[in-house]
């Protein structure tokens, strides 16, 4: 282990490698996820609405009886099953996302570890950006008294 994967705690090659796997992956990813559709109904079975990742609502589907709701029933109940098909759109193609990803991937495996070091490299950078904004203040008190 060289000292720059001791002090990171992670492999820089390792992670480099990765990540160009993982950049390679993309284009399929994005190819199975757009052709995701799904349809949702409500619990009567008389409106129905199908929607696409790529394109969203693709369709709504609207049974002669359930115009007898009132406009706004009607209205509230489309809108529920626009945002049930989205969701469930958008679950599927996490899970297809996830099916293509390989779980020994350091840009996946080591997540927390990452952001931790993110959030301790930003830490170290707010302080070192304070510090010298209070040095330039105490110059400038300095120079201008």
């Amino acid at each position: 282990m060289d000292e720059f994967t001791r002090t990171l705690g992670v492999d820089p090659e390792r992670m480099a490698r990765d990540a160009d796997r993982f950049f390679d992956q993309m284009p399929a990813i994005h190819r199975d996820v757009d052709g995701i559709a799904v349809r949702a109904e409500s619990d009567d079975g008389r409106i129905a609405v199908d929607y696409s990742n790529s394109s969203g609502v693709q369709g709504i589907d609207i049974d002669p009886r359930a115009m007898r709701m009132g406009s706004d029933e009607l209205a509230e109940t489309i809108l529920g099953l626009i945002h049930q098909a989205r969701h469930d759109a958008e679950t599927r193609a996490r899970e297809r996302a996830t099916e293509h990803l390989d779980p020994a991937n350091s840009l996946i495996a080591d997540r927390r570890l990452l952001g931790d070091l993110t959030r301790d490299a930003t830490r170290t950078l707010e302080e070192n950006l304070r510090d010298a904004t209070e040095m330039i203040e105490r110059l400038r008190a300095l120079i201008r008294p």
